[in-house]
């Protein structure tokens, strides 16, 4: 594990570690679990019935950006700059990718007006036999949003412009200060 706080920077499953005897799984000191993406599905769903879809999709995109910045803590325990933008590039791929969220990439990044576009597909809450008409992936916007708040240091919000779970070929979404993504909003609308 301490290569993994050096600069030699490693993904979340190259820095695994596996305790069978306690039976835990680690990398850059904090806990993993390994689940099937259908329980992410389950959870869901069960939080549709509960208390309906407007409130079940706030609940899950809160909960993912709580989440959301413990990545960003992980990534600099393992060395990496989130100030740069090629490091941030290699935390989309080595802690987003590479630990199963799907495939991430940063298609731009401003720090000065701290918005970042992010584009992934095969996201954790696409389901690839059933379509809707909005997008889906409110628990995997909330961490990319939490990711990015404590990336750049304040409150942010985001809009997924794009969704594989309506069609689309990718996911994507816009990331930044209320204002200016409601200003992106408006404007993608048109």
């Amino acid at each position: 594990m301490s290569s993994s706080r050096t600069t030699r920077k490693k993904g979340a499953i190259q820095s695994l570690e596996v305790d069978a005897k306690r039976g835990v799984i680690t990398a850059y000191g904090q806990r993993f679990l390994f689940i099937p993406v259908e329980l992410i599905h389950s959870i869901e769903d069960r939080l549709v019935d509960m208390v309906g879809p407007l409130t079940a999709t706030s609940f899950q995109y809160e909960i993912g950006k709580r989440g959301g910045s413990h990545y960003i803590r992980m990534a600099q325990k393992a060395g990496y700059d989130i100030k740069n933008s090629k490091d941030v590039g290699m935390i989309a791929a080595n802690l987003g990718t590479l630990g199963g969220w799907g495939k991430l990439t940063v298609q731009d990044i401003d720090f000065k007006k701290k918005m970042i576009r992010l584009r992934w597909t095969n996201g954790v809450s696409v389901r690839t036999k059933k379509k809707g008409k909005t997008p889906v992936c409110h628990f995997g916007r909330g961490v990319l949003t939490g990711a990015s708040e404590a990336m750049f240091g304040r409150k942010l919000e985001s809009i997924e412009l794009t969704c594989q779970g309506k069609g689309d070929a990718y996911c994507e979404a816009v990331i930044g200060p209320a204002e200016s993504v409601a200003r992106y909003a408006e404007t993608a609308e048109k």
